[in-house]
Formats: C-alpha cells, structure tokens, sequence
C-alpha cells in the first residue's frame, strides 16, 4: 500500500519509478569541463544531513536522484529509513522521504529551485498527514560529477519552507537509473 502511494505522489512531483527507454542527454562535459560548478566533493561533502524540524525533528541521510531526460531536471530524494541503495518497486518504505521533484540540472554553484514535498511514513513528524508541499525551496549546488551518467553525483545545500516548519541541510546523492523519466 504504501509503495503505491509513493508512486502516487512522486508521479505528482514530476517523477516515476521506471527506467528510461532513451538515454539522458549528453550534458556532462559542459557541466565537468569547467561550466562553474566543481567536479571534485570529497570528506564532508560526501555526507548527507537534512534536518526535517516540523511537528517533531528527524535528520534524513540518504540521497538519490534520477534525471528526467524531457526536461534536463533531476528528481531528488532524501530518505530516513527504508532501504540503502537504488530505490525499486520492492524497497522497504522509508519512515520518512524529501522529494526534489524538478532540479534543474546543476552547471554553476548558483541558486536554483524545485518543487518540495516532504511524506511522513509513520505519522510523526507532519502530526498526521502523509505529505506537504514546501512553500518556497531554495537549492545552492556545491558539486557535481557525471551528473547524467550512471555513476553521477551531485552534492546540495537545501532550505525548503513549509506551512508547520524548515527542512535544511547538505545532501550528496548518487545516480540511480530507478529514478530516471
């Protein structure tokens, strides 16, 4: 039921579980080949610490993302809980998931903004309801390697505002083809 439901919703953000039949294009030399944005994330930049301070407080620290081939924008997800690696139709449900619906793909270190959900699994930290929408999300990418590759990375900082709370931090996500459109 609940797998149904994040199909549902990531749908809804601009998402989708299944696996391109087209190959993403190719974007990455402009983006590795000096586009502004650095190549290189190394110690704390390789780590993933978003902090969810609504009803209650919990620090997401699982990154993925897939890239929507259509639109060049990433899908992003920050996960707590559920399953590590790739997500896929058999993934446990995570207790809690931040979705960055429409990421345009990163080129320089300056702002960008998305769509922004947060879904609550367990029913604690948005005091009942599965999802909110954010109210305003701002995205500052800090790196970016192969980003439309199969094994791309993208490191961000991240400050969404919703109607009950902040959700912030630093994530690194690697590529994963189960996320791709």
């Amino acid at each position: 039921m609940k797998r149904a439901v994040i199909a549902v919703v990531l749908a809804a953000c601009g998402g989708s579980s299944s696996t391109p039949a087209d190959a993403p294009p190719a974007i990455d030399a402009a983006i590795d080949g000096g586009g502004g944005l650095p190549s290189t994330c190394e110690g704390a930049c390789m780590t993933t610490a978003i902090t969810a301070t609504l009803a209650a407080t919990r620090t997401l620290n699982h990154a993925v993302y897939g890239v929507t081939a259509a639109t060049n924008e990433l899908h992003v997800e920050v996960h707590l809980g559920g399953a590590a690696g790739c997500p896929t139709e058999t993934s446990p449900t995570p207790d809690y998931t931040l979705v960055l619906g429409t990421v345009p793909i990163p080129t320089t270190t300056a702002p960008l903004t998305s769509s922004g959900n947060i879904l609550d699994f367990v029913g604690d930290l948005l005091g009942g309801p599965l999802g909110a929408p954010a109210r305003s999300v701002v995205i500052t990418p800090v790196a970016g390697s192969a980003i439309t590759s199969s094994t791309g990375s993208v490191a961000l900082d991240v400050m969404l505002t919703f109607d009950a709370g902040t959700v912030s931090g630093h994530l690194f996500a690697l590529h994963c083809a189960s996320l791709d459109s």
